[in-house]
């Protein structure tokens, strides 16, 4: 599918390319990752790369002293990081540079961007850049997530899923002994810790990526196989409001701001349960709490989320080589689960999951088991980048149906066309 380029739209936006900062130096261990290292490490000439990047923070400072132990181990190769405070900033960032025709040579993406760069040829697959047995041991939704026409253009990095936080004090105090494992049941549940507690059972924020986890839980899916329309305008897609706006209405829910974090509140007390990704248990600093997979209605669905490693074409070819290294080290066995371990995230290959560094490591945080556990029932979003503005447009129907405007029928609709615009400027 050919897109229409929207790059311009964000260099008026004012994006532009910033001054590079360097990493720092830190203790050296040695690798002992089971997937094997390519690219540049041998080379006896020095590379520096440069890496646009999100992760702030305590992120950040486990990515630095990741770096730090990559750069001893592989002294002539040396990593820039140039650091956005926050996705949108990042992708306006990326997408000026590559208008600029100066790109860096690798980054942090997010589907949507990923394939207007794609498209437009800024990226150089990473098939023929990183081993055939690293590629091979990607966890297969991520192995999908991060191909495209047969071929794997990026890797992905700082990847979740999502799951049930749940309050044990508030399920104690309203009788409650296990979380919910169906709609039915978090909707009965909810009511309950309502009713006996006096505090809302649910959180959750009326926008398009709830609806969306509900739609796939009700059986249905966001396009048609080809990509060429709308799938959900449909039985599914209207289970799936329903069930919203059975929530509100039940008072077993409580609608939380889209300027919140869900792990705010839920530390707060505020709810006693809410839908959110592996990544938010970093945040979590209730005493009294547990994990539990997401609750399913007549299907399980499980949406992931978090961002890709992709390297630029303009890099040279000792720079691509370079930066296939470090993605390689980054996600080989032994540093995808240091990572996971350290920031929350999930592991993103299969032999990590089965190793015994990270069996060990989940029979002691049962929580941090819980994301894994879902994958075999995991997808991802619409990687369209006229999405975004879509999504925008049905958070917006979506939050005006909730608060008692229009029907479930004709929110549906909305939302149907808005996507179906989507796909159309896409063409």
């Amino acid at each position: 599918m050919k897109r229409k380029s929207t790059w311009m739209l964000a260099v008026a936006l004012g994006a532009s390319v910033v001054s590079l900062v360097g990493c720092g130096s830190s203790q050296s261990t040695s690798n002992s990752g089971n997937n094997s290292t390519g690219g540049s490490g041998s080379s006896s000439s020095p590379v520096t790369i440069t890496f646009y990047e999100s992760m702030g923070g305590d992120l950040g400072k486990v990515l630095t002293s990741m770096t730090n132990e990559f750069e001893k181990q592989y002294p002539n190769i040396k990593v820039q990081f140039v650091y956005s405070g926050s996705y949108t900033t990042l992708q306006q960032k990326i997408t000026a540079a590559v208008a600029a025709g100066q790109p860096p040579t690798m980054a942090q993406v997010q589907e949507p961007w990923e394939t207007e760069y794609y498209q437009n040829g800024a990226l150089v697959p990473l098939q023929n850049l990183l081993p055939a047995s690293t590629i091979n041991d990607l966890i297969p939704i991520w192995k999908q997530d991060n191909s495209y026409d047969g071929k794997l253009i990026s890797a992905p990095f700082n990847k979740s899923d999502y799951v049930l936080y749940y309050n044990t004090t508030l399920f104690g105090k309203a009788g409650i002994k296990t979380p919910p494992t169906t709609w039915n049941q978090l909707l009965q549940d909810a009511q309950t810790i309502t009713q006996k507690t006096g505090t809302p059972g649910f959180g959750f924020q009326p926008n398009y990526y709830t609806f969306d986890m509900f739609l796939h839980q009700a059986g249905g899916t966001t396009l048609t196989a080809d990509e060429k329309q709308a799938a959900f305008n449909n039985a599914s897609g209207l289970n799936a409001l329903k069930f919203m706006q059975n929530l509100v209405k039940s008072k077993a829910g409580t609608i939380v701001s889209a300027n919140s974090y869900l792990s705010d509140g839920f530390n707060s007390g505020n709810y006693a349960m809410d839908l959110d990704t592996v990544a938010a248990l970093t945040y979590i600093t209730h005493a009294k709490f547990k994990i539990a997979p997401l609750p399913a209605d007549v299907q399980q669905a499980v949406p992931t989320t978090g961002t890709n490693l992709v390297v630029f074409s303009k890099a040279s070819t000792d720079e691509q080589k370079a930066a296939a290294t470090y993605i390689n080290w980054l996600i080989s066995d032994k540093n995808t689960i240091n990572w996971a371990e350290k920031t929350g995230y999930l592991p993103v290959t299969e032999s990590a999951l089965t190793s015994s560094a990270w069996k060990t490591f989940a029979q002691s945080h049962p929580n941090e088991a819980v994301g894994p556990s879902e994958l075999p029932n995991g997808y991802f979003d619409v990687r369209l980048a006229s999405m975004s503005s879509a999504s925008t447009e049905i958070t917006t129907f979506i939050g005006d149906f909730l608060n008692g405007q229009g029907t479930a029928q004709s929110t549906l609709t909305q939302c149907v066309n808005e996507v179906n615009k989507a796909v159309n400027s896409s063409n």
